[in-house]
């Protein structure tokens, strides 16, 4: 007796919900210096950018999205104080691993990942998907990371923009191209970034 994987919206709407992009970033955050020195004192560095650039943010969009105040703001200020904000977070995260020698992958996540919100900040008017743009960035940077293991993530994160796809299938085409725009851009800076650090 054969089994085939679970098709349509229910599928799509479970797959969604386990991938939200800070969920994601947050995995790669972790894992690179775990997967750059093992799991001896530099390890922490990963759960503790998880902690700033992906929790914390939540944590604030939430809070606002419940007061009622996060539409009224982006609506009157649009996404830059957000994106700011984040890329406070993200300047002084990499302050501090540049103060007190942190591992230089986690930098080169952290770069990657502003790369994808500076496209987006740049790009907004036309509307790329975050999300998808996290999965096809991630994907790229966990096979750079991991090699061969890297794949295994690479295929969930691609089953996430077929989640987006199958839920809202008139974007299909702005989904695709948000998710090859975000391995361009926050995979190909990722790269470059591995190849300059000797």
């Amino acid at each position: 007796m054969t089994t085939t994987a679970p098709r349509g919206p229910a599928a799509a709407r479970t797959i969604t919900a386990m991938l939200p992009p800070a969920v994601v970033w947050a995995v790669v955050l972790i894992l690179s210096p775990v997967l750059e020195y093992g799991l001896g004192r530099l390890a922490w560095w990963g759960a503790g950018a998880a902690f700033l650039l992906c929790l914390v943010p939540w944590a604030i969009v939430t809070w606002l999205d419940k007061r009622g105040d996060l539409h009224r703001g982006i609506k009157r200020l649009g996404l830059g104080p957000l994106m700011i904000c984040t890329g406070v977070l993200m300047y002084g995260t990499l302050r501090a691993i540049q103060w007190l020698n942190g591992p230089l992958g986690l930098a080169a996540v952290i770069f990657a990942i502003y790369g994808g919100f500076a496209l987006l900040l740049i790009f907004h008017r036309a509307g790329p998907d975050w999300t998808c743009m996290t999965y096809g960035g991630a994907a790229v940077i966990l096979v750079l990371m991991a090699g061969m293991p890297g794949l295994i993530g690479a295929a969930l994160l691609a089953l996430g923009v077929w989640a987006q796809t199958a839920l809202r299938p008139r974007r299909a085409g702005r989904f695709v191209v948000s998710a090859l725009a975000g391995a361009a851009v926050c995979g190909g800076i990722y790269a470059l970034l591995e190849q300059a650090v000797p």
